[in-house]
């Protein structure tokens, strides 16, 4: 069973088309979402379709939150954002954002936004400390999560309970592969399909063959210029813009 499990697609839907292309390419069976399909880029309704064709699972983010209650951010720009992207959605894209679960679990594998410790707190899994706390909140071998919009895999050993990181080191390929070890468990974070934060401009997704025992994370090359056009109808500054060219972040988190 080939599964792709996309984060952080932020409305880019030019990234997105190069991400689902990708994962048909490798004969993917199944897709799960780990929310913030919404903000900062152009395309909410185009995503938020597509996500309600083809995703099994799928969890609520902190835009889609924010969406919901605004002002949650703090600040007046994002608010005008989401004035702007309820505007660009449909009413049944806003049903689709009110029905999500800030967790799921699909096959056994535990899905959320941000950490599984209090999901709906938007905590940060980015250290070994946060790493370690978050292995205590999922039972499972597999627990997927976004928010950072920069990949990682933390994995914890089946002997003694230690938790280290795997460096996401990609090939020329665009590809990064580790073998799931018997016991062990893995807290991983895809990337960011629609606006990395890791200097690398190129739209990031994860690939998981349940048969072969393998997990592997993709960087795809797209249309950049195409997507950084569209910032200017979410209000947001052309800064944004800039930041989504160099796979940088545009708030300095």
């Amino acid at each position: 069973m080939r599964v792709a499990i996309l984060s952080d697609i932020h409305a880019n839907a030019e990234a997105l088309e190069a991400v689902l292309a990708d994962a048909r390419a490798h004969a993917t069976e199944h897709y799960l979402c780990l929310g913030d399909t919404i903000g900062f880029n152009g395309d909410p309704a185009a995503c938020m379709n597509k996500a309600a064709e083809l995703f099994e699972a799928y969890v609520r983010g902190n835009h889609e939150q924010a969406l919901l209650q605004r002002g949650l951010f703090g600040v007046p720009l994002y608010t005008t954002m989401m004035d702007r992207t309820t505007a660009m959605l449909t009413a049944e894209n806003i049903a689709t954002i009110r029905a999500l679960p800030l967790q799921a679990e699909w096959n056994g594998i535990t899905l959320v936004h941000a950490s599984p410790e209090k999901a709906g707190e938007w905590k940060r899994i980015s250290t070994l400390p946060s790493a370690r706390t978050a292995f205590e909140h999922f039972t499972g071998q597999l627990c997927f999560y976004g928010h950072t919009h920069r990949a990682a895999i933390f994995k914890q050993q089946a002997d003694n309970g230690s938790v280290a990181i795997i460096p996401a080191v990609y090939q020329q390929n665009g590809s990064c592969t580790i073998e799931l070890e018997p016991g062990c468990r893995y807290l991983v974070n895809p990337g960011s399909v629609g606006q990395p934060r890791d200097f690398d401009w190129r739209a990031a997704y994860a690939l998981l063959d349940t048969e072969a025992q393998t997990l592997t994370l993709r960087r795809l090359e797209y249309d950049v210029e195409a997507a950084a056009a569209k910032i200017s109808n979410t209000g947001l500054p052309d800064t944004f813009a800039t930041a989504l060219r160099k796979g940088i972040t545009p708030t300095g988190d």
